[in-house]
């Protein structure tokens, strides 16, 4: 005879599960003191455990265990497993099923990944860029909602009737360091009209020199562009002179605005981000310039 503890450790079983098995008479025990209620095991019993051991690892239930455990009928016990072998065979399908559909969405996801390519990148280059007319709209707002300030532009264009002359741009100010909210000016080329000069939002951009780069792929790529346009300014020894400003070349926007469209403008979602190119511009003058000034 074993006592509890000792059966336990034979068995590798937990002595709380030991007690449930006999509080529910799956396994009762061989023999139990009348003065101390201790309980105690023999080697039938060790055998007993093992089979409720391996009958459970195969998923049966506690209830189908003890009809087991208690019929001693092999065409019964054959019965019972042959249910549960089924039941198992349908879990292997629908196990399988599933796993092909964690394949398929891995694959789906790659794909959808190499759709949507790394930005690709033109060499940094100087431009000389003439004095611009442009309508300008500058507020600090959440980046989230870049959209309604476009969308705010334009209908001020339709207001004044204003004929755009070239892409739009946005000269980030200041941009929070993560990048949810920014100080935002818009600019929209325009064609200079006898009452543009007295509207509080129209200037005229000095000519200058500029270092430039394109970027073609999604505007969340557009930072390899930055750290790739800093880089040469710094290798160049050029000083930058004023904030950088992104021209949108092919976009959500359609590539021209007529006047009258401009109050209903809609972004252009059959162009995939892929495709998008904008231009980086950042003003600059060498360093020899910059000590005649001085």
């Amino acid at each position: 005879m074993y006592p509890i503890g000792k059966f336990s450790e034979l068995c590798h079983v937990p002595i709380k599960t030991i007690r449930y098995y006999s509080d529910i008479g799956l396994l009762k025990p061989s023999y139990i003191d009348p003065v101390t209620n201790y309980r105690y095991y023999d080697y039938d019993s060790i055998q007993t455990l093992n089979k409720i051991t391996i009958l459970k690892s195969c998923q049966l239930s506690l209830a189908e265990i003890q009809q087991m455990i208690t019929n001693a009928d092999p065409s019964q016990w054959m019965s019972i497993l042959s249910q549960q072998l089924d039941r198992l065979e349908e879990q292997k399908q629908q196990i399988n099923y599933r796993i092909e559909e964690i394949h398929q969405l891995k694959i789906k996801i790659q794909q959808e990944h190499a759709f949507i390519p790394g930005p690709t990148l033109s060499t940094c280059y100087l431009e000389n860029r003439e004095e611009q007319a442009v309508y300008t709209i500058r507020k600090k707002i959440k980046m989230t909602f870049i959209d309604h300030l476009v969308k705010q532009l334009f209908e001020r264009i339709y207001a004044f009737q204003l004929e755009t002359a070239g892409k739009l741009m946005a000269i980030f100010h200041e941009r929070e360091d993560n990048k949810k909210e920014a100080d935002v000016e818009l600019l929209i080329p325009v064609k200079p009209m006898k009452d543009s000069y007295k509207l509080d939002d129209f200037k005229i951009r000095a000519r200058g020199t500029y270092a430039c780069i394109t970027v073609e792929g999604p505007y969340s790529e557009l930072e390899s562009g930055y750290i790739m346009l800093l880089t040469y300014i710094d290798e160049q020894n050029l000083i930058q002179t004023g904030p950088p400003m992104e021209i949108y070349e092919q976009g959500l926007l359609p590539a021209t605005i007529e006047a009258q469209d401009a109050k209903d403008i809609k972004p252009d979602v059959t162009r995939h981000p892929s495709e998008f190119i904008t231009k980086i511009v950042i003003p600059v003058i060498t360093e020899d310039l910059n000590e005649l000034h001085i």
